[in-house]
């Protein structure tokens, strides 16, 4: 829907895209994803036809696929439950591989494993980026979570900054995810312009969904009937279509402004505020008719190359009529040579037809089978259960004491932040601190690099902090040559 920008795309492609050495350095498109619950149809059809064009043969690319654990856990997903978030991820990656998408040229790296084995190139990235935004621009691209500002935790404020970082410590030539993260991906780009990075990342914007109901913007996970999933039965994809929104005529009224059904039990605040927060960005096209069967079509149906359309027509109202074009879906439907209950018809046949792959490898694959129940049964409790022992979630944490960088029960000092002027008394100070239990017990000096950087002490200088510190300890010693 969206290229930003399609000169320095077509410069990508020139340097390493189609036509390049084959062991010359890859294309890399990037997109991540929240393992939060069951797989609608966008995510799954239409993300496989994407990442099917980006990787077809020629291409010279590698699409990478950022599983995004922790995010899930910040966005307090599955009851903030990170082994059931990491479950979700496995099932997700079984739909993709029952749904067409070519694994070939794709690669799968979860969030949690990296960012702890790559911690120091991860967190500094991430601190850089921190240190050069203000809150009220950080809070801007908290909509991709569907949240407004006065309904933000501090650890989804963190949520853009690490996203921003996700794109460079990936190494992504190409941001190709929704329009609705668009303003999180010119954060990145705008990080290239305040650290002086030469090349910026090319970000390709993908079509959001709209609702089957009226007035819903986008698919909601919340409401069932929002939209097809990608393990929904024959009956559910005919009866949710059946049932869906299809104007043949702009709403004077404004069908975009409304909520989805099921939230007769919110207030109208609350329905407001989950109605608009991020609606501002969700679309870059007009759309007066917002029609989500016509959106299937389009966006679904006929989007793979050579993809083909077919419904009843007036003109064969007993047979079928087959389009290999979607503007001629559109023009005949608006020009009444196409009801809407046919076009449904076509639809429902045309997406049970793309999904019935999808039902075969969970009926017939006893892991994909699985999974599934696992996620449905996840679904079903109404509060996360409480585990323990082997069972518990694994959470991350650094345990210095028992990874054998410190002794227990020691007693710790802190180092002041790096400056330009550096002082005698500060080095006295510290010895002092340090003397201050008996000489048996262990201590530690702690040197704050990362605190100095996202506090911008020394300008964050890579070279500086490091150099001061150099000079504090020789200092240190010097004062004391039993340290």
């Amino acid at each position: 829907e969206e290229c930003i920008s399609a000169k320095e795309l077509q410069a990508l492609i020139l340097s390493k895209g189609r036509g390049t050495p084959e062991d010359g350095p890859r294309i890399r498109l990037y997109d991540g994803f929240e393992p939060s619950g069951r797989m609608h149809i966008a995510q799954g059809l239409l993300k496989s036809v994407n990442v099917n064009k980006c990787t077809a043969d020629g291409t010279h690319s590698t699409f990478c696929f950022w599983v995004a654990d922790w995010f899930a856990l910040m966005n307090d997903k599955m009851g903030g439950d990170l082994q059931k978030i990491v479950t979700v991820g496995k099932y997700l990656i079984e739909v993709w591989k029952a749904a067409g998408m070519d694994l070939s040229n794709v690669e799968f790296r979860w969030a949690s494993e990296e960012i702890t084995n790559n911690a120091h190139i991860y967190w500094p990235t991430m601190l850089d980026v921190a240190r050069r935004f203000n809150v009220t621009r950080i809070k801007k691209c908290c909509q991709i979570m569907g949240r407004l500002e006065g309904n933000l935790t501090a650890a989804q404020v963190l949520y853009p900054l690490m996203q921003c970082t996700d794109v460079f410590f990936l190494k992504a030539d190409i941001c190709q995810l929704g329009v609705d993260q668009r303003k999180v991906n010119m954060l990145a780009r705008e990080y290239c312009d305040a650290a002086k990075r030469r090349y910026k990342p090319v970000i390709l914007s993908h079509h959001m969904l709209y609702g089957l109901k009226k007035g819903q913007e986008k698919m909601s996970k919340s409401d069932p009937d929002s939209a097809i999933f990608m393990e929904d039965t024959v009956e559910d994809v005919r009866r949710k279509i059946t049932k869906a929104y299809c104007p043949t005529a702009a709403d004077e009224e404004g069908a975009g402004d409304g909520v989805g059904a099921g939230e007769d039990e919110k207030s109208t605040t609350e329905v407001t505020a989950a109605a608009d927060a991020g609606k501002e960005s969700m679309h870059l096209t007009e759309d007066t008719l917002k029609n989500p069967i016509l959106d299937y079509v389009q966006h679904i149906v006929m989007s793979p190359p050579g993809a083909t359309f077919t419904c009843a027509t007036s003109a064969a109202p007993e047979g079928h009529h087959t389009f290999d074009k979607y503007e001629a879906v559109k023009e005949d439907f608006l020009a009444g040579n196409i009801t809407p209950d046919q076009l449904k018809e076509g639809l429902i046949d045309s997406l049970n037809t793309l999904l019935q792959p999808v039902r075969d490898h969970f009926t017939n694959d006893d892991t994909a089978k699985g999974l599934l129940e696992q996620v449905r049964e996840f679904k079903r409790e109404a509060t996360p259960a409480v585990k323990s022992g082997d069972e518990a979630p694994k959470v991350f944490r650094l345990d210095l004491v028992k990874e054998g960088v410190v002794q227990p029960n020691s007693h710790l000092v802190m180092a002041p932040l790096p400056n330009s002027n550096p002082t005698m008394q500060s080095a006295a100070d510290i010895l002092t601190k340090l003397k201050a239990v008996d000489a048996d017990t262990p201590k530690v000096l702690l040197l704050r690099d990362w605190t100095a950087i996202v506090n911008n002490a020394l300008d964050a200088d890579l070279k500086l902090i490091p150099a001061y510190h150099a000079i504090l300890l020789s200092t240190l010693r010097a004062l004391d040559i039993h340290l």
